[in-house]
């Protein structure tokens, strides 16, 4: 059974926050979101407008009430520096997937592997039993930070994605287990 908390997480390690969203980051977000590679990488519409990004954040802490997502900025100096969040949650089965993604100015710093382990860690010690993660198959610096922060690459889903073109393609599964569970 997961044991979900009545008021969403804040999670703190070293230099970096894991906090609830706040109306405050309307204008970060928005600024982030025009990034290139946030848009190829994941889904977060296009063209991004700061009414998406407030819409997004309003609608964090009610998704979190229902039990759906858990969703939460990272925060690095007081500065929004990504995002991450437990979503896709099929709680009978206690799995969920993890998403991010990452401010230009955050990159390559292990940030993305470090909030990565934060929320699995914490997705584990409240009774989650597995936790994936999708990326495409040339998003190599996500599937780094996966492997940095402990996942194994399971498989490859064959046109397990659509791109914004419409067309399909392969994507590669990653998965994390907490670390008493005994793997075959």
């Amino acid at each position: 059974m997961i044991s979900w908390p009545i008021s969403e997480p804040v999670l703190v390690d070293k230099a970096l926050m894991l906090r609830p969203w706040h109306l405050d980051d309307v204008s970060a977000v928005f600024e982030i979101c025009q990034d290139p590679a946030i848009q190829e990488f994941t889904t977060v519409p296009v063209p991004y407008t700061k009414e998406i990004a407030e819409l997004w954040i309003r609608s964090s802490a009610q998704k979190y009430v229902e039990r759906d997502k858990i969703s939460l900025a990272g925060v690095r100096n007081g500065e929004l520096a990504m995002s991450i969040s437990l979503h896709s949650i099929h709680e009978f089965d206690h799995v969920g997937e993890i998403g991010y993604w990452v401010s230009p100015q955050a990159r390559g710093e292990g940030l993305a592997a470090h909030a990565v382990e934060m929320l699995t860690d914490f997705a584990f010690a409240i009774g989650f039993r597995r936790i994936t993660a999708i990326t495409l198959p040339e998003n190599l610096a996500s599937q780094k930070t996966l492997l940095n922060a402990g996942f194994e690459l399971e498989t490859v889903l064959r046109d397990g994605m659509t791109r914004r073109d419409g067309t399909q393609t392969n994507s590669v599964l990653f998965a994390k287990f907490p670390k008493s569970e005994v793997k075959l």
